[in-house]
């Protein structure tokens, strides 16, 4: 049965969602060898593959996911004395609150289980024009359907699992859709609940930038 390593190093810091991209500089600031893990550029561009070092706000906290292999990444932020950084224009000095690690049982499921993504980044140009296009409601859910299960697959293998049953998605409900700022760009976001039959770990991120709190996964607890 395949196994996926979880560590979540929770911060002290209160956090705002548009500072992760300020939050992930200032920790690659911190790594005396700015390891390609933590941040996902390369000397010959960006690393394309699934990011194994991910950035949350966990309860409003400051928060680095390990996943996979990135949680070894993690150890060389236990060897530093201090974590005074500059987030943005604000200078802080961060420690750590809580260390939560896990060995996650990827597995298929006996009955379907509830997830809600957050902040998903399902559409990119092409397939946001072919989306906008399309007229019929139930065409537009399977779209995203198939996105997300394209989503899941490709996280699946980021981190080297690899599934021997079909994985089923059923997208039942759309929470909310809105604009959100990375950076320079605005891109089209959306809340969803999901079913699916598979067992995945929360916080971990799945579409784009999922790296700077992005498609944020979550169980829902009934």
């Amino acid at each position: 049965m395949p196994e996926l390593k979880i560590l979540a190093l929770r911060l002290d810091t209160t956090l705002s969602e548009w500072e992760l991209p300020l939050f992930r500089g200032a920790v690659v600031n911190l790594l005396p060898n700015k390891d390609v893990v933590y941040h996902n550029h390369e000397k010959n561009g960006l690393r394309y593959a699934y990011p194994l070092i991910q950035y949350r706000c966990i309860n409003s906290k400051a928060t680095i996911l390990g996943v996979g292999e990135g949680v070894d990444s993690i150890s060389a932020l236990l060897s530093i004395p201090s974590f005074d950084v500059h987030i943005g224009n604000r200078y802080e000095t961060m420690k750590i609150e809580k260390v939560d690690a896990d060995v996650h049982q990827v597995q298929m499921t006996k009955e379907p289980v509830s997830y809600r993504l957050n902040d998903w980044v399902p559409l990119n140009e092409k397939n946001y024009t072919r989306f906008m296009a399309t007229d019929s409601l139930a065409e537009r859910i399977l779209q995203l359907e198939r996105i997300l299960t394209g989503n899941i697959l490709s996280m699946l293998k980021g981190v080297g699992i690899f599934i021997d049953f079909p994985l089923h998605i059923t997208l039942s409900n759309i929470l909310h859709q809105h604009t959100l700022r990375y950076k320079n760009m605005m891109l089209q976001g959306i809340d969803i609940e999901f079913k699916a039959n598979i067992s995945l770990p929360d916080y971990i991120g799945l579409g784009k930038h999922a790296s700077v709190g992005f498609g944020t996964l979550t169980r829902v607890i009934k």
